[in-house]
């Protein structure tokens, strides 16, 4: 009986062990964990190569405003506009088609693809010069969006109406990765031009800051992996809990046993 004492208390000795070097590192949840002070002046004087541009299937509001009211009706009746720079709904605007092209009033098609939504602004600022006098152009996304996927409080497709994002606050907006996803190994899929990129970001270092990958695109998708743990619950309850529980119960069954 002492042998079967002896042996059971070493079999929860290893399981206990096990478990404590199971627990996942504080380094393993904290994010940028490695950014110091002497970092701060590296960080703050990287280039921001961030760049947003057109692409197919894009939907964009343009308004245009001017010196001639009578101008403007026309020229703003694809978004439903009356006149001048006001906001429309969702519904309304220049669809990017297959061909990169916009068709717009008294200008025929125009090349929006691989622009930017200040180059095409300049772009029809000076071909509307002809239709209007002082023409002020104004260019909006419609249908900027990203979608997160994986581990995280609230996957699902994100709206936005600026196009500037990192990644995370799109993390943020999805309620943040839980307890089962791995903030080291995160993928970001992006499409641009017909082609499609894939990165993996290590939200656990500073390096983040200096990623293209950042900052996020239009119809960008972000995908958090699980962790290979067996000691965490789908809903983020340790499981380990129940495992010691009903080893120490046994343990105490075993030496009541012993004592008999």
């Amino acid at each position: 009986m002492n042998y079967l004492l002896k042996k059971c208390c070493y079999s929860f000795a290893v399981l206990i062990l096990a478990l404590q070097f199971s627990c996942t590192s504080p380094r393993k949840v904290v994010y940028v964990n490695d950014l110091k002070d002497t970092t701060f002046a590296a960080l703050k004087n990287a280039q921001d190569i961030f760049e947003n541009k057109i692409q197919k299937n894009d939907q964009l509001s343009i308004s245009i405003g001017g010196s001639n009211p009578a101008d403007l009706i026309t020229l703003n009746s694809a978004n439903g506009l009356s006149g001048g720079l006001t906001n429309v709904p969702i519904s309304t605007g220049y669809l990017v088609e297959s061909d990169g092209k916009i068709q717009i009033p008294f200008l025929g098609r125009v090349q929006a693809e691989g622009l930017t939504r200040l180059q095409l602004e300049d772009t029809l600022t000076h071909m509307l010069l002809a239709q209007t006098k002082d023409p002020v152009v104004n260019v909006r996304f419609l249908n900027y969006g990203f979608s997160v996927l994986g581990e995280v409080g609230h996957p699902g497709r994100f709206q936005m109406t600026t196009e500037r994002i990192t990644i995370l606050e799109a993390l943020g907006m999805a309620g943040d990765i839980n307890d089962l996803g791995k903030r080291e190994n995160v993928l970001v899929i992006r499409e641009e031009n017909g082609k499609r990129d894939f990165a993996r970001l290590n939200l656990l270092s500073k390096d983040i800051f200096l990623s293209p990958y950042y900052y996020l695109k239009t119809n960008d998708v972000v995908y958090v992996e699980p962790v290979k743990s067996k000691f965490i619950s789908r809903n983020g309850v340790p499981t380990y809990i129940g495992i010691v529980a009903g080893a120490l119960s046994l343990l105490i069954t075993i030496i009541n046993v012993a004592k008999k």
